[in-house]
């Protein structure tokens, strides 16, 4: 591949994660979705031109061209993080103001929208939140642990104690400095095996809704709710299974210590 196509794919891959970011934003949806057609545009070019001289396409100029693309992304992100919105919601959550919280977020991201949370809210611990890979004892072969049952449970009693911290991670409705607590609507493709439950009408902090992804998120610093711990019926993952005891063993010592720590467990 010549300098010129690596440098066409370089600008690609940073066009592509830059317009990813950008879409977040309600204010910058539309620009990116235009960066996007143009970017797409270009890349029939390129590939036109790579297939035949004949194109009349000339790789230096199209190179130039998604350059310039890369360019206006990057300044449009960074004038929107550095402008008034943005900063005036890191300020408000910052300050723990909910009215002007509930106002920015709808301002700031797209794809959500404010919705007071209803029914059981669930929050699944597992690997995914933190937890350490191992070798799972039958195959030798790493893969993801559930969390060990004191491990979880000192974990939700510590959230029962001092409150639901937000999880760090990609997600509409966020990015690296905004991170709601994200909750499912349902228990439907979990495959957590313990999950923290909220009762939606005790939670009165900012909340929106993405529709797509049945997630209600909560904006605030550290939710203080009354809580319980839901176990799954049913084994959602092999490697709980491959454990010594399975997971009715695994089920049996969690549901233990919970309740020796007067947290309620619930069956899902």
């Amino acid at each position: 591949m010549s300098d010129v196509y690596q440098r066409i794919e370089a600008h690609v891959v940073a066009l592509g994660g830059f317009l990813e970011r950008a879409r977040r934003y309600r204010p910058l949806a539309v620009d990116a979705q235009r960066l996007y057609g143009a970017a797409s545009r270009i890349a029939a070019r390129v590939r036109r031109a790579s297939r035949t001289r004949e194109s009349g396409e000339h790789p230096d100029r199209l190179e130039r061209e998604l350059a310039a693309l890369v360019e206006q992304a990057q300044r449009s992100l960074r004038a929107f993080l550095e402008g008034t919105a943005y900063r005036a919601l890191l300020s408000s959550l910052e300050r723990g103001d909910d009215v002007e919280v509930s106002r920015r977020v709808a301002e700031v991201f797209a794809d959500v929208e404010p919705a007071a949370p209803t029914g059981r809210l669930y929050l699944p611990l597992s690997s995914r939140r933190g937890e350490r890979r191992g070798a799972s004892s039958a195959t030798g072969e790493s893969a993801p642990q559930a969390l060990e049952p004191d491990a979880a449970v000192a974990m939700v009693a510590a959230m029962a104690r001092d409150g639901i911290e937000p999880q760090p991670g990609p997600g509409v409705g966020g990015d690296e400095n905004v991170r709601p607590i994200r909750f499912y609507e349902g228990t439907e493709g979990v495959d957590a095996a313990l999950l923290l439950i909220v009762e939606g009408s005790d939670v009165r902090a900012p909340a929106f809704r993405s529709a797509e992804l049945r997630e209600r998120l909560v904006y605030v610093g550290r939710l203080r709710v009354p809580l319980a711990a839901g176990l799954q019926r049913q084994s959602p993952d092999d490697w709980l299974e491959l454990r010594a005891g399975g997971y009715p063993q695994y089920r049996s010592r969690c549901r233990e210590l919970l309740q020796a720590r007067g947290i309620d467990v619930v069956e899902i």
